[in-house]
């Protein structure tokens, strides 16, 4: 391809914004504001590889399904819907070409992850469901299923293809999980995916979108404050700590960290209101440096 490439990964919050009527409008509406910021990124001649979370979408197919074996169709449905809507909005904020493409990721059947599922998906429920592992939240519960680390992207040959002549949206909501025996009833995070194909296709920038202002220290109390740049050490000594979110802030200071190890580029961790100005060293965000 002509230009750099650059993998920014968008929060599902940041595409259907939690607490609200998930409708359609609302939807189209979230994704053209993030079309905008990523069509100033494309303005400065980077090629892009979005990558986007889904769990909003993907709850609100399972309050009228609520089998979790079927959880790879509603993981395909919902990279098929907001990859349609993705690529339709960066291909008219850009002018430039842009397609989606429905992703399965290979992961292991015997990673430890199975054994201790931790990923809460769906509705919150009033009483536990029966024979599930389920988790209590505030009023109710909800099922978790695994969250395994990804191995490979299947259609990752595709996707390079692609990027010599479009933008591409590829790996939502991390993909549909495949075992050695096909799917499996699991959710990857959508995080180190964008990572994974980071490192694979070389991209010389990887952004993380997510509804904070970057990673906090002390976070949810009166002395939180954003850590403008980690080194991978410290990065990994945040980890090492436990107090970063397991499911949100956790996957994206480790992908992060796994990028700038890898391919001595920074990574960058910002708000998704942000994301024109996500390289942008003076800008409000947290930079994971080699």
């Amino acid at each position: 391809m002509a230009e750099p490439l650059l993998v920014v990964a968008l929060g599902g919050n940041a595409l259907s914004p939690p607490g609200g009527a998930q409708t359609y409008a609302i939807e189209r509406a979230s994704i053209a504001a993030a079309a905008r910021g990523l069509a100033a990124l494309a303005a400065q001649r980077w090629r892009l590889l979005v990558v986007h979370g889904n769990g909003p979408q993907v709850g609100r197919l399972l309050r009228h399904d609520a089998d979790t074996a079927d959880l790879d169709i509603a993981v395909a449905q919902t990279q098929g819907e907001l990859g349609y809507l993705l690529a339709d909005a960066i291909g008219r904020a850009t002018g430039q070409p842009a397609v989606a493409v429905v992703t399965r990721v290979t992961v292991d059947a015997a990673d430890p992850a199975f054994a201790q599922p931790t990923k809460p998906i769906g509705p919150v429920l009033a009483t536990p469901p029966a024979r599930v592992p389920a988790v209590a939240v505030g009023g109710g519960w909800r099922r978790v299923v695994a969250s395994p680390q990804p191995l490979a992207v299947v259609e990752h040959d595709a996707v390079a293809t692609l990027l010599a002549r479009h933008h591409v949206v590829a790996g939502g909501g991390g993909g549909v999980a495949l075992g050695a025996a096909g799917p499996l009833a699991a959710v990857i995070d959508k995080d180190r995916v964008a990572a994974r194909l980071a490192i694979a296709l070389d991209a010389q920038g990887l952004v993380f979108a997510t509804d904070v202002a970057g990673v906090e220290d002390d976070h949810g109390t009166p002395h939180a404050r954003v850590w403008p740049r980690l080194t991978v050490a410290e990065a990994h000594a945040l980890l090492a700590r436990g107090t970063l979110g397991a499911g949100s802030m956790g996957p994206k200071v480790e992908s992060a960290a796994d990028y700038a190890e890898a391919t001595g580029r920074a990574a960058r961790i910002v708000h998704c209101d942000a994301i024109a100005q996500a390289l942008d060293p003076e800008a409000p965000g947290t930079a994971v440096v080699p």
